[in-house]
């Protein structure tokens, strides 16, 4: 039975509700821990959104929670520097995203140390910003808003949209021409041989250089189905797991080189990276960091090592 038009106001209102409801029941994880979902890569840090952080305040904006880890030393000490405490490890951001607007408000930003202790809560300005296209943000509000109709006159139809649009897929990443051109290459070198593993290999690379994961997983596990003990292509294949947010996979993928090869110092400053800053296992990592420096002293690498276990040792 038809109702009474409503107002675009009232309909879209209520398809977000019917979208947060939808998006925090689908999305979410266990109710013992964060399920973050990998967002984007930046020059200083690795982005993930929170999935269950996703809500409809009484504004009609949806509230999500960004999480920012420096991708090394050298940015971590930048942003200690930004926030005002050596402690610094990481840092979440709250930002309330206006989807009809396209603005967003930042809330506030909690700034972590080690154990995820909270080092300092910062509050934001609390004025919309409009979302620069490209932007975290950006990616953001691709990934949790809906597409509405305004047009649309009756009530009874939300429910359908809402079910069409909760699951809004992850913006496709923006690829430059020459990337788009070393993709090919590699492409059609893999259709001309088939089963060369330095092709899939190649078209591994392309991929993970074109910030494109998922694609680059797929071309590693050719390579690795040829020659399964690369160690290479396997600490680059748990590199893109780490990326989509799979630390499990990614661990395994990293603790599988090493098992191919002992002294392989990549395998061993990727495993102690995933165990202190994604899984929050220090004690871990002290011990792989440990073992690292048997093998490596004296390189940049293994002052930043050193400089990790002086850190969190305390």
């Amino acid at each position: 039975m038809k109702t009474k038009p409503s107002s675009p106001g009232r309909i879209l209102l209520f398809r977000l509700i019917l979208i947060a409801a939808l998006i925090a029941t689908t999305l979410s994880g266990s109710a013992s821990a964060v399920q973050w979902r990998q967002l984007a890569r930046t020059e200083r840090h690795d982005v993930a959104l929170a999935s269950d952080s996703v809500r409809l305040n009484a504004n009609g904006r949806l509230m999500v929670w960004l999480r920012f880890i420096p991708r090394g030393e050298r940015q971590r000490r930048e942003a200690a520097a930004e926030y005002g405490s050596k402690e610094y490890r990481l840092h979440l951001e709250n930002y309330e995203i206006d989807c009809g607007e396209k603005s967003a408000v930042m809330g506030m930003i909690d700034v972590l140390g080690a154990g995820g202790k909270r080092l300092s809560r910062q509050k934001g300005n609390g004025q919309p910003d409009t979302i620069v296209t490209g932007s975290v943000l950006d990616r953001a509000a691709l990934l949790v808003c809906p597409e509405l109709d305004e047009a649309a006159t009756d009530t009874e139809e939300a429910p359908d949209a809402a079910v069409e649009t909760a699951s809004a897929a992850a913006p496709t990443p923006q690829i430059s021409d020459e990337a788009k051109e070393q993709i090919a290459i590699a492409r059609r070198r893999t259709e001309s041989a088939p089963v060369d593993q330095e092709a899939w290999t190649a078209l591994g690379n392309a991929y993970f250089d074109a910030d494109m994961p998922r694609q680059a997983i797929e071309a590693y596990n050719r390579a690795l189905a040829i020659k399964p003990d690369n160690s290479d292509v396997l600490n680059d294949q748990g590199a893109m797991f780490r990326q989509t947010g799979d630390f499990t996979k990614a661990l395994a993928n990293f603790e599988k080189a090493l098992a191919y090869d002992p002294n392989n110092l990549e395998s061993l400053y990727n495993i102690g990276y995933v165990y202190a800053f994604d899984l929050n296992r220090i004690d871990r990592a002290q011990d792989i960091w440990k073992r690292y420096l048997t093998l490596d002293s004296s390189s940049e690498r293994a002052r930043q090592v050193q400089s990790y276990i002086e850190h969190y040792g305390r």
